[in-house]
Formats: structure tokens, sequence, C-alpha cells
């Protein structure tokens, strides 16, 4: 089996744990919902990070749009790890496959308009399947290409 399998599959048992196991996010964000639970007025963690008071108002309620180096240092400044994940929606394997198979449909496609005017439509059940099959084994990579 490819290194890089073996590799994707372990991933996967970590991003399941993961997905089992975030905390929801708090209603008011984790940056104001820690700094409360230390106990920490937006005045200080303003000096903590060398920010302007309103500086930090204005990042608790807009979380979503600080610059992962920002959350570094403010994570630092409130003694905490800030980590960041992207966590598939999906089994790795699952969104691999699908975009094989919705590659294989588009060469599929594209074949049988050219024989359709033939009168010559190919097996698609069939050939989908070798479609996938050979995108599969081959350089994945190219199933992520635009063009056929």
């Amino acid at each position: 089996m490819d290194n890089k399998v073996i590799l994707r599959r372990s991933y996967q048992k970590k991003f399941n744990t993961l997905k089992n196991s975030i905390l929801d996010i708090p209603p008011q964000g984790w940056l104001r919902t820690i700094r409360e639970f230390l106990g920490m007025t937006t005045t200080q963690l303003a000096q903590r990070i060398n920010v302007s008071q309103p500086r930090v108002v204005n990042m608790e309620k807009n979380e979503k749009n600080i610059k992962i180096s920002t959350m570094e240092r403010i994570a630092n400044a409130l003694n905490c790890d800030f980590f960041y994940v992207f966590i598939p929606r999906e089994n790795i394997d699952d969104i691999i496959y699908n975009q094989a198979k919705q590659k294989a449909l588009k060469i599929l496609n594209k074949v049988n308009q050219n024989m359709g005017l033939e009168n010559q439509l190919a097996n698609t059940d069939e050939l989908l399947e070798d479609l996938i099959k050979e995108l599969l084994d081959g350089n994945i990579s190219r199933i992520w290409d635009k063009e056929l």
C-alpha cells in the first residue's frame, strides 16, 4: 500500500476524533469567553497585546476576521494555545472517490456527445467504474484538473 494512502488513513482517524471532540463555539466567541473566564478586562488584554482597548472589543465582535498571527498573539497573552485545523466534511477517501467519479462522468459525457452523433453511445455504468479506477490508480492530482 502506498505511504500516502497509509498517512491519509491515519489522518482520517485523527479527523474523526477531532470531529467528535470539537467544542461548539460559545455564542460570544472564544476570545471573549476565555478573557472573561480569566477575569481579564478588554483594557488589560489590549495592553498585553499592544493594541487599543476599542480594537480588542472589535476583535471580540469579529473573531472570524482576525489574522492567524494575531490570534496566536492573543492566545499567548491569555496563556492559551491557538490551533487552526481543516477538518474534512467527509471521509478523505470518499472525497477523492467522488471527485474521480465527477471527472469520469465529465469524460464520459464528452465521449458520448461525440459518439451520439454516430449513434454509438458508450455503456456508461461499466465505463464509469473503469474510468474511476483508472483515475484513482494513476496520479490522482489530475482528478482536480478543470479541463478533461
